[in-house]
């Protein structure tokens, strides 16, 4: 039997090949890999939109071949389009928050129905009522008590799931407003300028250590690429005005600048960020990409 473990940047890893009670789901499990009922397919977690494990890959091909099999390894490295991958993760994203509010709204349902299953017996019992105890009314009594306990614990686990699954899916929902927020696009274009300059420094290193580094090639690929699409994004961002641009340049000492919401005076300029005063001994320090608005010293109050 011939095994194919693919790659590509849409699909993930994904294992192929495979059937029911052949051997091979023990071994990739031991490895990390997840079986997608959804896809009827072993894949790597989190292996979409992203670089290939080269190192798992091989590992699995090796043990999958000392198991008996004939593996392929296709891996296809193409850079796709950046806003068709935003598109991708938009849609998990949506997904993803649709299955939690599902979850929550039967959790919800639940919780609702052990607790009127446990007033329904409540209900039955005259108020203050103790259990009488040598009485032939006791072991009904007991019984119901455990019940109630019973329904009412239960009730309160299936509140907290639904309480945890509305959280999640909330989280999910705002995922790609957050994203696309105009500082948070800032933020990722310094992360991976900063990303890219590390991996081209470890990649030179290893190249000049004669120890080529494939994997190292193929993150550097996808950070350029994600490197321009968020350029490009921040550009167009501050050609509409949704992203501000101020800098030592436009700002000076004592000029008002709005951050987060509130108006604070400029101490000092640096290069990287602006320091304002707080009120007390102390000065606080924000990225210039946080900067919201601004007001020259003088020119009126916010």
């Amino acid at each position: 039997m011939t095994l194919t473990i693919e790659h590509t940047e849409a699909e993930g890893t994904l294992l192929l090949g495979t059937c029911r009670g052949d051997g091979s789901g023990g071994v990739v499990k031991g490895l990390g890999w997840r079986w997608g009922r959804s896809i009827g397919l072993w894949f790597v977690p989190r292996s979409r939109d992203a670089a290939p494990k080269r190192v798992l890959i091989e590992q699995t091909a090796v043990q999958l071949r000392a198991a008996g099999f004939e593996v392929e390894v296709v891996i296809d490295t193409t850079t796709g389009d950046r806003a068709e991958v935003e598109e991708r993760l938009a849609g998990r994203a949506e997904a993803r928050a649709g299955r939690l509010q599902d979850r929550a709204e039967r959790e919800q349902t639940k919780a609702e129905q052990r607790y009127a299953a446990s007033r329904r017996i409540a209900d039955g019992i005259p108020f203050g009522q103790p259990i009488l105890l040598g009485h032939h009314s006791q072991a009904r009594a007991e019984r119901d008590a455990r019940k109630i306990r019973s329904h009412m614990e239960a009730s309160l686990e299936h509140q907290e799931r639904a309480n945890r699954a509305v959280a999640a899916a909330a989280t999910a929902d705002a995922a790609t407003r957050h994203r696309h927020s105009p500082v948070t696009v800032a933020n990722r274009i310094e992360r991976l300028g900063a990303d890219i300059r590390r991996m081209e420094r470890s990649l030179a290193q290893s190249i000049a250590a004669g120890h080529p580094r494939q994997d190292l090639e193929d993150q550097l690929a996808i950070a350029r690429a994600d490197l321009e699409h968020w350029q490009k994004v921040r550009a167009e961002q501050l050609a509409t005005g949704q992203a501000t641009n101020y800098s030592p340049e436009n700002v000076a000492v004592g000029d008002l600048v709005k951050i987060s919401g509130s108006w604070h005076t400029v101490a000092r300029c640096n290069a990287k960020t602006v320091a304002v005063k707080t009120g007390y001994s102390w000065t606080s320090k924000a990225p210039w990409r946080a900067v919201q608005d601004h007001r020259p010293q003088g020119v009126g109050e916010p």
